[in-house]
């Protein structure tokens, strides 16, 4: 095994460089994605309860008597005037989706390191894994004004541009003013229905600020045919304001007082947590869809461990 990485300190606690991320390959290896799945399926080489999982389009060819109907391929039927039969054959390359969250509010920690750092970190992780294996990696890293769009692609040509973009996007700039948020989460995560195929793995990294309804209708119809995992990132102060105390809060450009001496105060806002935490951690237990909670002082890595040792367990009952 691999040493744990060395703790980050001064500027590596709000930004995440290329030559950081490149270092993470050999821990990376020590995963096994391929543990997230549920079920088991004939279909391909892959394990899951999703039916089609491990099947890929190979080609049509004439109707031929005892074919599955459901297999029929209606649009060459129409253009030929004959009934034709959709082949497939074993999927050799799983398709897995990254999605990065770094809007503003992922600019944040009060311990450990930046939310954002955070994402950048796990997401590299998870995308080493993924083409070590032989798989393709794609995925979106999206901020507040636009995004960054990656199509699945195995090996070097799949790892580095994703790679090179954590890295962009992730760069803290305090001198930056605060922009309003144009590209929302929201819409980030039907802009995924666009591009998984079934049997897709899905991640989604982010502090799930501001996600509607809509979104988590979304979430829950993606879980139908994709294997999902929603990794809730957060700073201890978020969870829990400190108690009995006047505390000055600054954005970079303006300047407030907490008052947490106020116990109604408090209890308000440590509810605003747990609602957003328990309403992605209530559809997770519904859908059967894997769900990761990470905090700004945790090792990710070690926290995605125990998402993927879950899976193995769940794979072997």
């Amino acid at each position: 095994m691999t040493a744990p990485l060395k703790k980050r300190t001064g500027e590596q606690c709000v930004s995440v460089s290329l030559p950081e991320l490149l270092q993470l390959a050999d821990r990376a290896k020590q995963l096994s994605l391929s543990a997230l799945n549920v079920g088991r399926s004939i279909n391909g080489p892959f394990h899951s309860r999703l039916l089609g999982r491990g099947m890929e389009f190979a080609e049509s060819r004439l109707y031929q008597a005892g074919d599955d109907v459901r297999s029929i391929d209606w649009r060459v039927t129409a253009r030929t005037g004959k009934t034709h039969t959709k082949l497939y054959t074993l999927e050799k390359e799983r398709q897995v989706l990254v999605w990065v969250d770094m809007r503003s509010p992922m600019f944040f920690a009060t311990q450990g390191v930046f939310k954002s750092v955070q994402a950048a970190t796990l997401a590299a992780y998870i995308g080493w894994n993924t083409v070590q294996t032989g798989n393709r990696l794609g995925g979106m890293i999206f901020d507040d004004t636009n995004h960054l769009e990656f199509r699945p692609k195995p090996g070097k040509r799949g790892i580095l541009p994703f790679l090179q973009g954590l890295t962009d996007k992730s760069r803290f700039n305090p001198k930056e003013k605060p922009v309003t948020s144009t590209f929302t989460i929201d819409r980030a995560v039907s802009s995924i229905e666009q591009v998984a195929t079934p049997g897709s793995l899905v991640f989604i990294i982010s502090d799930f600020r501001r996600l509607s309804s809509q979104s988590i209708d979304r979430i829950n119809q993606l879980s139908k045919t994709c294997e999902l995992c929603l990794c809730f990132l957060y700073d201890p102060l978020e969870a829990a304001l400190p108690k009995n105390g006047y505390y000055p809060v600054t954005d970079g450009t303006g300047k407030i007082h907490l008052d947490t001496f106020n116990g109604t105060s408090l209890d308000h806002y440590q509810r605003q947590f747990l609602e957003r935490k328990d309403s992605i951690q209530s559809l997770a237990h519904q859908r059967h869809i894997y769900f990761m909670e990470c905090s700004t002082q945790d090792d990710c890595f070690t926290r995605l461990m125990r998402v993927v040792r879950q899976g193995s367990k769940k794979n072997e009952s």
